[in-house]
């Protein structure tokens, strides 16, 4: 497989998925799936504020998407860090899960690490990108509910 911007896309990075997923719409009994990458360097996580054409706009978050139907957890992943942050990422393992919205919205966080230099952003979907202590975003102005939370879920 290729990826027009970036070239060839490794075997190992695309193997088939260990966690299925499948959905259409989101309800308690049917709810939306996504995906969140959390990649850190050194004591600071990659962070985006998402822009204003999407939904929670200008909020401060981990990147992360809707997992489309058929898509493992880890695909989604590397589909989504692509089409935020014009990177490539290798999935690591799977850190939480977070519910939300009355269980119409389930969040697996993944730890993830950046394979080719640095993230760019997607000005359709990301506003800005900035590496941040763990301190430094739980005290961000319009942080997205639920990341603080994650945060002391991961011991940090």
């Amino acid at each position: 497989m290729e990826n027009a911007e970036k070239g060839p896309v490794s075997a190992d990075i695309l193997r088939e998925a260990s966690i299925p997923a499948t959905h259409t719409r989101s309800s308690s009994s049917n709810p939306m799936l996504g995906v969140v990458g959390v990649i850190r360097r050194n004591d600071r996580l990659l962070v985006i504020q998402r822009s204003e054409f999407v939904r929670a706009p200008l909020a401060w978050c981990f990147p992360g998407g809707e997992i489309e139907e058929g898509e493992s957890q880890e695909i989604a992943l590397i589909r989504e860090m692509r089409e935020e942050l014009n990177a490539d990422v290798l999935p690591g393992k799977l850190l939480t899960t977070q519910t939300k919205h009355g269980g119409r919205l389930i969040l697996y966080f993944w730890s993830a690490t950046l394979v080719n230099g640095e993230p760019n952003a997607n000005p359709k979907e990301v506003a800005c990108i900035e590496w941040l202590t763990p301190d430094e975003l739980r005290s961000k102005e319009g942080i997205l509910p639920g990341t603080a939370d994650v945060l002391t879920q991961l011991g940090l």
